[in-house]
């Protein structure tokens, strides 16, 4: 029987999230299938009235207008953030050891320090939100234009990207942040994926601290900023041919390394002291999952189902439209890195 095409959307976005979720509060236990749900339905809800959001972000007037879904994302933020609250108390209240098991503990002990008070901590122990809300965001939808990429281009994703597995971690072995630097086309092929698909078109909202002038433009201070992220991707004077995919971009000549001054020209993540504070955390998580995908999976477009990248609805991140693809067992010509 022909295997059946399936959305891969859920179930990225579930496995993302309980990594996320194991990772900040540690093994888990009674009561946490259900704080796990309520959860995702928070980050469901806030989701849901994200364009409402972003539009008064962008024009404030609107806000009158809007404040139904406003009010319904702060209620769904307060709610999140009560749960994550309760959850971190009951961790800290039942004893936090020495070597950290968790987020939660590793944050508690830096939040003890002799300088620290009370809004310190708090700040601090806030965090555990941005891990589990922001630092899914952009990773699922990462992985969820990945494996649109790998079916719609099997040779330059798939293939290339599994011949250095072969070389290096092998079929078997978990792959590690340590991997990343022997494997330079692999991590090509997710900037690649990330330039091409968008997946960042501009930043969070910022504000002009003091008066300047831009270009010749004039930005009172207070001024709403947002940076258009899409240009350092898709810039023709900077990127040779940027509606191409091709992950050779982001190699030194030969193919050996990655090009740190390509990287350097595509800031999908920011720039200066405001740069996304999960970047590296955030490409750490996409590159080991993406690793194991490529491990474990054969992407291939459904029969009579052509695979579009340039379909994309933009909700904070460019996130895929849903599709279905074919996913079978990758086969392997062995199971030993040579």
């Amino acid at each position: 029987m022909a295997p059946a095409a399936v959305e891969p959307y859920d179930a990225i976005e579930s496995a993302v999230v309980g990594v996320m979720f194991e990772m900040c509060f540690g093994a888990p236990g009674a009561g946490d299938d259900a704080l796990y749900a309520q959860m995702m339905e928070m980050l469901h809800a806030m989701r849901s009235v994200m364009p409402a959001v972003q539009s008064v972000d962008i024009m404030p007037w609107l806000a009158p207008l809007l404040r139904a879904p406003l009010r319904h994302y702060t209620d769904s933020l307060l709610h999140s953030h009560l749960l994550t609250t309760r959850k971190t108390t009951s961790i800290i209240n039942a004893g936090v050891p020495d070597q950290p098991t968790c987020a939660v503990h590793a944050l508690h002990q830096a939040g003890k320090s002799e300088h620290a008070d009370d809004s310190l901590r708090a700040r601090i122990m806030a965090t555990v939100d941005d891990f589990i809300g922001a630092g899914s965001e952009i990773v699922v939808h990462f992985l969820h234009w990945a494996i649109l990429y790998a079916a719609k281009y099997p040779d330059a994703v798939q293939q290339r990207v599994r011949d250095e597995i072969r070389r290096t971690v092998g079929w078997t072995a978990a792959p590690v942040a340590a991997d990343r630097a022997r494997m330079p086309y692999t991590d090509a092929c997710l900037w690649e994926i990330m330039r091409h698909a968008c997946v960042t078109p501009m930043t969070l909202p910022h504000a002009a601290v003091s008066d300047a002038v831009i270009a010749g433009h004039s930005v009172p201070a207070g001024t709403i900023v947002f940076a258009n992220l899409y240009s350092t991707g898709w810039d023709p004077e900077i990127w040779d041919d940027p509606d191409a995919f091709r992950p050779e971009r982001f190699l030194t000549p030969g193919g050996h390394q990655l090009d740190r001054q390509a990287l350097g020209q595509f800031m999908c993540f920011g720039a200066g002291r405001r740069r996304c504070p999960g970047a590296q955390f955030g490409t750490m998580e996409m590159f080991i999952f993406f690793v194991v995908l490529m491990q474990r999976c054969a992407f291939s477009a459904a029969p009579g189902h052509e695979l579009s990248t340039d379909d994309a609805n933009f909700v904070l991140t460019n996130q895929a439209k849903r599709y279905h693809v074919l996913v079978q067992p990758a086969a392997h010509d062995d199971d030993k890195a040579i």
